[in-house]
């Protein structure tokens, strides 16, 4: 997760390797040889601005990525969609049951990088046998594997305390990673509108879990049940990565309602209702 000013070869790599094109094709469609697009990949020239928006069009990426730092083409995540990732190699542990976009690791890495210590992060994405570029392009999928060792690294590295997860929420989901959704929901006047307006948008973050609301004896219950492919991931997936989930989806909540509504909300956990792991139920007075 590099600043915007300095992601630009990076960008052009991500984006490239997307579309699975070689660096010849690409450089052609923008009018350079492909020893000059080398060196922007590495951020040893800099395109032009005509060559970046040929680049843009040839790769269909939204040119406003140079300035956000990553590429985001607002589309939805299918399950083992065969169209996506594949310009990069994937791990085979990763590879299986691909439905979370980079969007929903996103906050993870950017805090681990920005707020915690660069050369953690620079740790845990060479452990994994993934190129940092994967990770500029929110379209890239992924498997819920990668959240299970990402939160378990933080278990390691002792950032595990609930005001811990909480800093990872409020710094790691920003205006990337909730793109225009955060400004479109200002618009309700309530918590329940919110909710149902989230449950109906998950397909842009991932598509492992649904989420239900529902009004009951004057609660919001608010429900992440695991779509039956994620139970192939549970042998990673003890207590301490419970808990961990449990409060990052509770300190999520609870944010995107104070960014939206300016409403400081509890949102309460009901273990009771949960059936398997990776299931939970929140309430909200309402």
């Amino acid at each position: 997760m590099n600043e915007p000013h300095l992601a630009i070869g990076p960008l052009m790599k991500a984006a490239r390797k997307f579309k699975k094109f070689n660096q010849s094709d690409v450089a052609n469609a923008i009018g350079c040889s492909q020893s000059a697009l080398s060196k922007m990949e590495h951020n040893l020239l800099i395109p032009n601005a005509p060559q970046w928006f040929l680049f843009s069009r040839y790769t269909a990426i939204p040119p406003e990525a140079i300035e956000r730092g990553v590429i985001d083409r607002h589309s939805r995540v299918k399950l083992n969609d065969d169209s996506v990732s594949l310009g990069f190699k994937l791990p085979k542990r990763y590879r299986q049951n691909r439905a979370q976009k980079v969007r929903e690791v996103y906050p993870f890495l950017n805090y681990l990088e920005k707020k915690i210590d660069g050369d953690q992060y620079q740790e845990f994405v060479s452990s994994i046998g993934l190129e940092p570029e994967f990770f500029l392009d929110f379209d890239n999928t992924i498997n819920f594997q990668l959240v299970v060792d990402l939160m378990n690294f933080y278990i390691r590295q002792g950032l595990s305390s609930v005001s811990d997860i909480r800093k990872l929420v409020q710094f790691g989901q920003d205006s990337l990673y909730w793109e225009r959704f955060v400004d479109e929901w200002k618009k309700f006047k309530g918590v329940k509108e919110l909710l149902i307006a989230l449950s109906q948008e998950q397909k842009f973050f991932q598509a492992d879990f649904v989420i239900h609301v529902q009004e009951v004896n004057q609660k919001l219950i608010v429900s992440f049940t695991p779509e039956n492919h994620l139970y192939h991931f549970l042998k990673d997936v003890s207590e301490e990565t419970q808990r961990f989930f449990t409060i990052y989806r509770q300190a999520s909540l609870e944010n995107l309602i104070f960014l939206t509504l300016g409403l400081n909300v509890e949102v309460r956990v009901n273990p009771e209702l949960s059936n398997s792991p990776l299931e939970n139920h929140f309430e909200i007075d309402f």
